[in-house]
């Protein structure tokens, strides 16, 4: 915007008494950025004082016009966009929310053990002749083996009663779970999904991200539900 001020003060033909009296009300802003009504005023005082002998170029007038009628374009489009964005976090935030108390399956490897078990899935990203998951409290000892035997490239649900290797029932709280599958004859961890509940939305003030906080203790993206049950 600073060159339609230049080239508006140099096009005035005024002295510098006369454009001090004539543009008063709007010589503070010269120096910063004009707007639509800033460019008004200075086109009425450029064409009530030019000089008759040698009249303002009306095609640079046209030029300065069309250049500031795409400024207020672009920001008025930058406007919308900032309403449209704000909608769409405030439309997101709400889906988010709803979610509250319901079980989602999404990338994870700590489930919350509850009376009717934990379950997920494993993501198997070959085939193999043998897939095996271990389960592990808090201290980081295995309570539970389950062999899921061969298995074909995909996703593979599995669930756990709450029932330990010893036959006794394992108490509620938080537990590990790691997916091994021999692929060729060799041992590969795979990536896992657990079942959770929603306990709570957060909503990040500087990046406007929304994660969904779960009784597993993950904070997963909407994006990364698996599935919703």
């Amino acid at each position: 915007m600073s060159n339609i001020n230049t080239d508006l003060m140099s096009q005035l033909g005024l002295t510098k008494g006369a454009a001090v009296n004539s543009a008063s009300s709007t010589n503070s802003k010269i120096s910063g950025q004009l707007n639509q009504s800033d460019f008004l005023k200075l086109m009425t005082t450029q064409l009530n004082n030019q000089d008759p002998t040698q009249p303002t170029d009306s095609s640079q007038m046209l030029a300065q016009m069309a250049q500031l009628s795409t400024v207020s374009g672009i920001q008025d489009m930058q406007s919308s966009l900032k309403q449209l964005v704000n909608t769409m976090l405030a439309s997101q935030t709400t889906q988010a929310a709803a979610l509250v108390g319901h079980q989602v399956v999404a990338p994870g490897s700590t489930a919350a053990l509850i009376s009717n078990g934990l379950s997920g899935a494993v993501d198997l990203t070959q085939d193999t002749n043998q897939l095996a998951l271990g389960i592990y409290d808090s201290a980081g000892q295995l309570v539970k083996h389950l062999d899921m035997g061969a298995e074909n490239k995909g996703t593979i649900p599995f669930s756990w009663d709450g029932t330990m290797d010893n036959g006794m029932a394992a108490p509620n709280g938080l537990y590990q779970i790691k997916a091994v599958a021999n692929v060729s004859g060799t041992s590969e961890a795979m990536n896992t999904y657990v079942a959770s509940t929603v306990n709570s939305v957060t909503v990040d003030a500087a990046t406007q991200n929304i994660t969904l906080n779960t009784s597993g203790g993950d904070a997963i993206k909407i994006s990364d539900i698996k599935q919703l049950m």
